[in-house]
C-alpha cells in the first residue's frame, strides 16, 4: 500500500489479518486501506480505464495488485470498523478470484440492459456507444474499480464496487 496520499491528520488502525487501515480523528470516519486482491485488480490494471479525476488522490493508495477499500460504519462513529466489516475483508482476501469472476460475469451478462438503456436514451451527440457484443478483453479498457466499499447491515455486510466506465462518466457503473 503506497500511503503517502494517507493524509498525516489519519491515524493507523492495526487489524489481524488487514493491512493497516487509516482514518481520520473525529466524529464521522470512514477507514480506508488497500486490500492485496490480483484477480479483482485486473479492473485497475494496466489495460482499466485510467482513473478519474475525483478518484486521483486516493487511487495511489493502491498499488499493483491491490483494490481500495473503504470501511464506513453507518452510525457515523469514528471507532474502529464494525466486526462486520472487517470479516468481509477478510471474506474478500480469501475469495479474491471468485469475486473477481462473479463481477466479470455479472457485468457481460448486463450488456443487454445497458444496451436497452442506451437505445432509449442515447443522444445525437453521444460520443461513446455500447460495442455490439462484449467479452473480458473488450470490457476491461471501459471500465475501472475505483474501490470497493464495506457498511454494516443487519443481516450482515454489504459490499458495493464503485466502478466509473465508458458509457456513463457521471454516474458510474
Amino acid at each position: 500500500m503506497n500511503t503517502t496520499s494517507i493524509s498525516a491528520s489519519d491515524v493507523p488502525l492495526n487489524v489481524q489479518g488487514l493491512p493497516t487501515l487509516y482514518g481520520s480523528q473525529g466524529s464521522w470516519c470512514a477507514w480506508v486501506t488497500a486490500l492485496p486482491l490480483p484477480h479483482t485488480a485486473r479492473f485497475r490494471g494496466a489495460t482499466a480505464r485510467a482513473a478519474s479525476p475525483g478518484y486521483a488522490k486516493a487511487d495511489r493508495i493502491a498499488e499493483t495488485g491491490g483494490v481500495i477499500v473503504y470501511l464506513e460504519n453507518d452510525d457515523g462513529s469514528g471507532g474502529a470498523p464494525d466486526a462486520v466489516m472487517i470479516e468481509a475483508a477478510r471474506r474478500l482476501l480469501e475469495n479474491d478470484a471468485v469475486l473477481s469472476r462473479a463481477v466479470l460475469d455479472a457485468i457481460l451478462a448486463d450488456l443487454p440492459s445497458l444496451r436497452a438503456i442506451e437505445n432509449a436514451t442515447v443522444l445525437a451527440d453521444d460520443v461513446f456507444r455500447l460495442p455490439e457484443r462484449w467479452d473480458e478483453d473488450t470490457l476491461l479498457p471501459l471500465v475501472r474499480l475505483n474501490s470497493i466499499n464495506l457498511y454494516p447491515v443487519p443481516s450482515g455486510p454489504y459490499i458495493g464496487l464503485d466502478f466509473s466506465c465508458a458509457w456513463e462518466d457521471e454516474h458510474g457503473y
